[in-house]
């Protein structure tokens, strides 16, 4: 999810005029999309901001930017501005699209330019990607999680389920199988439960058939499946599409009732 979103912003710099720099020394903007599902994830992240403290004394005009999963929480933010005052721009995962606004508004700040958004909003569609990879790619079908185990922070920094509609999903594929696209990765925090939020009904399992339909496109996978959520609906249709990959990334069930209860995965 994390690396798709880092497309997403590669395409919105493209689009300004960015050119990809190799080194921290070369670079007039620098930017850390964040994750928060490790803590040795976080961890690194201040250590790197930390480093990038001295890059900002030899060149004053170095913007700084992080965003991601770490800024949807509170006690992150309030870090960053008590001891990474160098740093220009936060913001989170909810307004990621905002980001070419964001960065022009920090341009002219001196101070840290701050914009977390608490509530998730509707999804939007049309942002452009510059895609890692020539022959496959990521497909957002849904965003946000409505499980919250107890160990998981994904539903307070990815907010609550929102399905994209299959239309602006096939779209998106058949654009990507038209550009030379031969494998899709279909992503969600739980795909299983893809188009509950949906007015017009649909399931993922039917999802899968209409993007196995797709001509140019010779593999489908995707990621992440819950384990209450998995039907044999799905399981059928792994079966009857020739293009989905025999392949499900698929978290085992602890066999104790009682953790289960305490994982809140009961």
């Amino acid at each position: 999810m994390n690396e798709h979103d880092s497309e997403k912003l590669c395409a919105m710099l493209d689009e300004m005029g960015y050119e990809r720099g190799m080194t921290a020394g070369e670079c007039d903007l620098i930017i850390y999309n964040t994750c928060a599902v490790r803590e040795n994830a976080e961890l690194k992240v201040y250590g790197n901001l930390g480093q990038l403290k001295f890059q900002k004394r030899k060149n004053p005009d170095l913007k700084i930017a992080v965003c991601g999963c770490m800024m949807q929480q509170p006690h992150v933010v309030k870090e960053l501005k008590s001891k990474y005052n160098h740093v220009d721009l936060v913001f989170g995962t909810h307004n990621l699209y905002k980001f070419p606004e964001l960065l022009t508004k920090s341009m002219d700040n001196k101070k840290m330019l701050v914009d977390v958004w608490d509530v998730d909003g509707e999804v939007v569609e049309g942002l452009k990607s510059t895609r890692k990879f020539e022959l496959k790619a990521f497909v957002n079908i849904m965003y946000g999680c409505n499980n919250f185990c107890t160990y998981c922070i994904v539903p307070y920094t990815r907010g609550r389920e929102r399905s994209r509609k299959p239309e602006d999903i096939i779209n998106e594929i058949k654009e990507l199988a038209a550009n030379g696209t031969k494998e899709v990765t279909l992503l969600g925090q739980n795909v299983d439960s893809y188009g509950k939020t949906l007015e017009n009904s649909i399931t993922f399992a039917e999802l899968l058939r209409k993007v196995n339909d797709i001509e140019g496109i010779e593999r489908v996978r995707f990621m992440t499946s819950h384990p209450k959520d998995i039907s044999d609906e799905v399981i059928y249709a792994i079966r009857d599409c020739d293009k989905v990959c025999e392949f499900l990334h698929l978290p085992v069930q602890c066999g104790s009732t009682p953790l289960l209860k305490k994982m809140t995965r009961h």
